[in-house]
């Protein structure tokens, strides 16, 4: 508990008023941090002041109220007091302050600025977008993250955990289990892309990289907009694939690929349905009018 409050100090800071909430030992009002690092265990004993005790109980008649000091410590604490305000019943309440994001203090705490200054940044990722939109399934967004992360458990991975686990594909059984086979390269997959291919898609995708290039190169009439339906089938077929990997291997069941379709495109229209139209002032075809120019590439 100790140490994350002293954690807590790199974004919290107490001002004085009447100093009856601070507490003396373990708030950062003085400009010496919390004291207690300073002083260590005997710190109370030597100031005479209780652990549990508030910056008000330092105060005796209007003034700082400190035994002589007795050590370098205790010494550097009286000088910067005696240039601090004592406080009184007159400044009203003590206030705690939050680190802001211009590196100061204020009384208003945003989890946004202190969540920022505590996780370590990293470059942004390429596939950021093709995971993250507005318009994404959440169950399927967080699989297709997953999957660019590396961290399905595929059966070449549980290999790895040195787990006894057969290698090969669920799916098809024609080659070992990857993320790479089993969304993309496997013929049960190959079949599920290759009933999208055609005016936006050229070939299907083979990679995860793959759907990346294709997400930040599409061209073609309202290309900007087909991008979404695109991301969108990328996130609902590695779903819907997985889904069925996992059926078939802890069930026992399988579907065929047109049940595999079929699941794919009545969950596409749901979402896209679902979704608003373009505004009488921008004229486009709608998301799922787009959706439909994938299904069949001559429309």
């Amino acid at each position: 508990m100790l140490q994350l409050k002293d954690q807590l100090h790199t974004f919290l800071r107490c001002g004085i008023g009447d100093g009856n909430t601070a507490l003396f030992w373990y708030d950062y009002w003085a400009e010496l941090g919390p004291l207690h690092l300073l002083f260590g265990t005997t710190g109370s004993r030597s100031l005479r002041i209780p652990l549990t005790a508030t910056v008000s109980r330092a105060v005796t008649n209007g003034h700082w109220n400190l035994p002589p000091a007795r050590s370098d410590f205790a010494e550097t604490l009286q000088v910067i007091l005696s240039t601090t305000t004592v406080p009184t019943s007159t400044s009203g309440a003590d206030v705690y302050l939050w680190r802001l994001s211009s590196g100061g203090f204020g009384p208003s705490f945003s989890s946004r600025v202190t969540w920022e200054r505590l996780r370590v940044a990293t470059p942004m990722v390429p596939w950021h977008t093709v995971v993250w939109f507005k318009e994404e399934i959440p169950r399927c967004s967080f699989i297709s993250w997953t999957a660019f992360l590396g961290r399905l458990p595929t059966r070449d991975r549980l290999i790895s955990w040195g787990l006894s686990v057969p290698p090969g594909c669920a799916l098809c059984s024609l080659a070992d289990e990857s993320i790479s086979h089993l969304f993309f390269l496997c013929p049960f997959a190959v079949a599920i892309w290759t009933r999208f291919c055609g005016r936006y898609l050229a070939s299907r995708p083979t990679s995860l990289a793959d759907i990346v290039r294709l997400c930040q190169q599409l061209s073609g009439p309202h290309a900007s907009r087909a991008v979404i339906v695109l991301k969108l089938l990328n996130q609902v077929i590695i779903y819907s694939l997985w889904r069925e990997r996992n059926t078939r291997i802890f069930t026992g069941v399988s579907s065929t690929q047109e049940a595999i379709f079929r699941r794919v495109d009545r969950a596409m229209r749901d979402r896209l349905l679902s979704l608003s139209r373009p505004t009488a002032s921008a004229p486009s075809p709608s998301l799922l009018e787009l959706y439909f120019w994938f299904l069949d590439p001559y429309s």
